[in-house]
């Protein structure tokens, strides 16, 4: 039995449910934009159970709401379905695809909005998260948009650090370490420098009461190559450590490096981290200039 007396009722009544849930989950998305108190991974979460319910709810209305779908004989309206159903199927085969995408990445969860990730070559942060896509915004200012399918096929590096021990110390510098910090791949490794190390943990005392005052729970990285040539090497690794320490304030805490390979040149890769994603994208670039200065000397 229909839900509705007639196909107008039912019609208008469809209108009124799907206008009615559209603005619920436009008006979802506004409100926990003001919500500043909520993680942003808890409410990226609700906002996409909200979109699937709704989705869900209005496909009902539409299949039993309307009485003449009941007064169809039952021959036609299998040969009715049928043809919608492969219709539908190769119509939205792409958004269904995507759809199926989105709820795994739901689940799985590898990443969030406003995570500074590497997805398909592409480096930058998660600006929004649909039912169907993902929208990046690299560091050269390029939008790009990735579809849920394609995300679940690909690689997905995220460098985005979401720290589970907030109170012990300890246990926060161990998991801002990257590898070459309990390694051998450090430039200044045959020459110890006492005085580096005490500052280094200044460094990171620093971080950490940052960390603490303004409450957050992630910190951002991120990281990049460049070629030196062993010409000069050790003056412009000089200048190199007095840049990161010049752009500690900038971000909050000074950037790294360390030897990452060598052949006829030697490959350093440097490691940002901040607790704000918009100070990357804002002195990157920057950092990186200043960077090529002193290696092409």
């Amino acid at each position: 039995m229909a839900l509705f007396t007639d196909d107008i009722q039912a019609l208008i009544y469809v209108a009124i449910i799907g206008a009615s849930l559209y603005s619920l989950c436009r008006l979802s998305t506004f409100l926990f934009d003001k919500v500043k108190r909520v993680p942003i991974i808890r409410k990226n979460k609700i906002l996409f159970a909200i979109r699937i319910v709704s989705i869900l709810v209005f496909f009902y209305f539409m299949i039993e709401g309307f009485p003449s779908f009941a007064t169809i004989p039952p021959e036609y309206t299998a040969i009715i379905t049928s043809a919608v159903s492969i219709a539908l199927a190769f119509a939205a085969s792409g958004v269904f695809s995507n759809l199926i995408a989105g709820i795994l990445i739901w689940i799985v969860d590898p990443i969030d909005i406003g995570d500074v990730v590497k997805i398909k070559g592409y480096k930058g942060v998660i600006k929004s998260m649909t039912l169907t896509k993902v929208i990046i915004e690299t560091f050269d200012g390029i939008i790009v948009e990735i579809t849920n399918s394609d995300m679940v096929s690909s690689i997905i590096l995220n460098y985005t650090l979401k720290l589970k021990y907030r109170k012990n110390f300890t246990r926060f510098k161990r998991e801002i370490r990257s590898p070459q910090d309990a390694g051998n791949a450090r430039i200044d490794i045959d020459l110890f420098d006492d005085e580096k190390r005490k500052k280094e943990e200044s460094d990171i005392k620093n971080l950490y009461t940052m960390f603490l005052e303004n409450d957050h729970s992630i910190i951002h990285a991120y990281t990049f190559t460049m070629k030196v040539s062993y010409d000069g090497f050790r003056v412009k690794v000089q200048k190199m450590r007095k840049l990161c320490n010049d752009f500690a304030e900038k971000f909050g805490y000074p950037p790294s490096f360390h030897i990452y390979d060598f052949s006829y040149e030697i490959f350093l890769k440097f490691r940002i981290m901040s607790l704000e994603w918009r100070k990357l994208f804002r002195y990157q670039p920057e950092f990186a200039k200043e960077l090529y200065k002193i290696i092409l000397g």
